[in-house]
């Protein structure tokens, strides 16, 4: 687990570009929501910022998460969607942030296509749990996801008429699962 991972000086371009439409891949009517896989420079390899959502939420209560949520009316754009909630959730400084494309869109059976946007969050900023629905924030090293003892595949699922892997990182407990691993492991096959 010591060893350190670069990302690709190209990463933009194994992303898709920011302005591709939303692809919902199912036949079911599906809300658009959007996250934002925010990446921090450290001298010994970048982190992602999770956050473990507080047990007392309706929905997904305690499960780690990437920051991000539903569009509201003055967001103008998915893209900005993901950022305001990442000010809200770990106080990410608004208009600091660069954002590079987007992973490939995934649905859920909750009822939502959830849109990943990849960022590079600002140089000195360090996240924190700025929310009563954040219990904690979580900075894993890309180089830890990317380890293939931290990483299993539990199964498949199948909804919608679409076939999916469960992935599962064991970071953490609870691990990272769902549609959040998904989106960890997509960013990882594109780095790769």
């Amino acid at each position: 687990m010591g060893t350190m991972l670069r990302l690709p000086g190209d990463l933009a371009a194994r992303l898709d570009p920011l302005e591709a439409a939303v692809v919902n891949p199912t036949n079911i009517e599906l809300r658009e929501a959007a996250v934002v896989v925010l990446l921090m420079r450290t001298d010994d390899g970048p982190e992602l910022v999770l956050i473990e959502r507080s047990a007392d939420l309706r929905t997904h209560a305690g499960q780690l998460a990437l920051p991000g949520g539903k569009p509201e009316p003055g967001d103008g754009s998915l893209a900005n969607t993901a950022l305001r909630e990442a000010h809200e959730e770990v106080g990410l400084p608004l208009g600091q942030t660069q954002v590079l494309g987007r992973l490939g869109t995934v649905p859920t059976p909750t009822g939502f296509v959830i849109v990943p946007f990849v960022a590079w969050a600002p140089e000195a900023w360090r996240p924190r749990a700025a929310s009563g629905e954040v219990h904690a924030v979580l900075t894993p090293k890309l180089a830890t996801l990317a380890d293939p003892d931290m990483h299993r595949i539990s199964g498949r699922g199948v909804w919608a008429g679409m076939s999916y892997e469960l992935h599962e990182f064991a970071i953490h407990d609870p691990p990272l699962w769902g549609a959040t691993a998904r989106i960890v492991w997509d960013l990882l096959e594109r780095v790769r």
